[in-house]
C-alpha cells in the first residue's frame, strides 16, 4: 500500500493580526491573520521565533508572515508554519461610539461573536440564539460594530450549542437563547 505524501510550497501571507494564541510561558504558538480581501488564516509560529515575537505583536498590527504551507490530502487540510514574522504598522485603537445611544462598544481589539453552525449545536438553540443576537444588535443600533460569524466546529458537541465571545476569547456551552444577551452585556457593552 502506498502511502500519500503532503505537498508543501512557501508562501507569504500579508495582513492584520486578528488573534494570537501563546503557550503558559508568554511565547506566542499561533497567530490568526485576515487579510484585506477578508481571508482567514491560522498560522503556527516556528519554536526559534516563538520568545521574540512575545513582545512585538498585539492584535490590529499588519503583518507580513512567511513560511511553509503543507497540504495533506488524505486529510483535505492545509496547515500553515511561519518562519518569518515582519511588523509593518502597530495598531490603531480608538473608541466607537452609538449613534442611537450612550453605549460604547469597548476598545478592544474587533468585536465578534463566533456561533458553532454545526448540526448539532445549530439543533440545540444556536440558530435561534444567533436571530436573537443579530435583532437584538439591530434595535441597539451596534449591529455594524460587532461582527455575528457562524463558524465550523468549536469541539465541544456533546455541550452543544456552543459560541466564543471574541477578543475576550469567553467561551459559553449548553446556550440557550435568552442567556445571549447577558453574555453580550458582559462582554462587549461598557
Amino acid at each position: 500500500m502506498a502511502t500519500i505524501q503532503p505537498l508543501v510550497s512557501q508562501f507569504t501571507i500579508t495582513g492584520e493580526l486578528e488573534d494570537l494564541v501563546t503557550k503558559s510561558g508568554g511565547c506566542i504558538k499561533s497567530l490568526q491573520v485576515v487579510t484585506e480581501e477578508q481571508e482567514e488564516y491560522w498560522i503556527k509560529v516556528a519554536k526559534e521565533l516563538r520568545h521574540s515575537l512575545s513582545k512585538k505583536l498585539q492584535t490590529g498590527c499588519l503583518l507580513k508572515v512567511t513560511g511553509m504551507r503543507k497540504y495533506e490530502i488524505h486529510k483535505g487540510k492545509v496547515k500553515y508554519k511561519a518562519y518569518g514574522v515582519e511588523l509593518l504598522s502597530k495598531p490603531v485603537s480608538e473608541p466607537v461610539i452609538s449613534p442611537t445611544s450612550d453605549v460604547t462598544v469597548a476598545t478592544k481589539p474587533k468585536a465578534k461573536v463566533l456561533f458553532c453552525q454545526k448540526s448539532t449545536c445549530w439543533k440545540r438553540g444556536g440558530k435561534a440564539a444567533c436571530e436573537l443576537l443579530k435583532a437584538e444588535f439591530q434595535s441597539r443600533g451596534i449591529a455594524d460594530k460587532v461582527e455575528i460569524k457562524t463558524v465550523g466546529c468549536l469541539k465541544q458537541c456533546k455541550k452543544a450549542p456552543n459560541i466564543v465571545i471574541m477578543p475576550d476569547k469567553a467561551r459559553y456551552s449548553r446556550v440557550k437563547p435568552k442567556q445571549v444577551l447577558g453574555f453580550i452585556e458582559k462582554h462587549l457593552l461598557v
